[in-house]
């Protein structure tokens, strides 16, 4: 397997843990708001799998979790060998996803090799809103099943919206609640305009209240509703 990336210590990306996170090259998506278009084409470094795992076996003692996001983890073939690697260590392990992969998700989570799920819902669920934000040909039914994959397994999970001008507007955001209403917990990325896989995305991002605003109509959808990157 290719590790692309690898940060050795984030506490953001997994609230309340002291976590690493592994970054997967390659993805199946080619959204132009990308602001990790090396990983998204997977051109990004070149890492040595086994280095990475001593660094976490070696720093247990304050490393918590692992975090595997890309790119998209679910298009390569060694995802489970390296879930099941880490497991090893003795750390807690969360997925980041498109949720297109119901199939690859539904087992990672039945044989309970990760611990919480991040699922990026990038538009509302219907094909043309879905296909602009992802640059590609979308099958919502997938990313339908991911959700509902989620919603019966029990494991902790949370939503992750970037809002970015031109793909989410404040009416097409409430009909993304609505596809995801009932869930526990989400996020709302402040979209970054300085790198893009498209660089006719080098747009103005939203102004603060109108993330904060977002956010109060998420509260009617969403438990629990946080805003990052302002």
């Amino acid at each position: 397997m290719r590790i692309a990336g690898f940060v050795k210590t984030t506490l953001q990306d997994w609230e309340g843990k002291n976590a690493c996170m592994i970054l997967l090259g390659g993805c199946n998506f080619r959204c132009p708001y990308c602001n990790r278009p090396d990983l998204a084409e997977g051109t990004g470094e070149d890492l040595d799998v086994s280095a990475v795992l001593r660094y976490i076996k070696e720093n247990r003692d304050f490393l918590e979790a692992v975090v595997i996001s890309g790119g998209e983890p679910t298009i390569n073939a060694d995802l489970y060998k390296l879930i099941a690697d880490i497991r090893k260590l003795k750390v807690k392990i969360k997925l980041d996803t498109n949720g297109y992969a119901p199939d690859i998700l539904d087992d990672l989570v039945g044989a309970k090799l990760v611990d919480k799920v991040c699922i990026n819902i990038m538009a509302p669920l219907d094909a043309v809103s879905y296909s602009k934000a992802a640059g590609v040909e979308v099958d919502v039914e997938l990313i339908r099943r991911s959700l509902r994959i989620l919603d019966e397994s029990g494991i902790a999970y949370e939503i992750r919206t970037v809002a970015v001008p031109g793909v989410i507007t404040h009416d097409s955001f409430v009909k993304l609640l609505g596809d995801v209403d009932g869930s526990k917990s989400m996020i709302i990325q402040q979209f970054d305009p300085r790198v893009t896989l498209d660089p006719k995305m080098n747009i103005k991002p939203y102004p603060t209240p109108a993330l904060v605003r977002m956010a109060e109509t998420a509260k009617g959808f969403v438990e629990r509703v946080r805003v990052r990157g302002l």
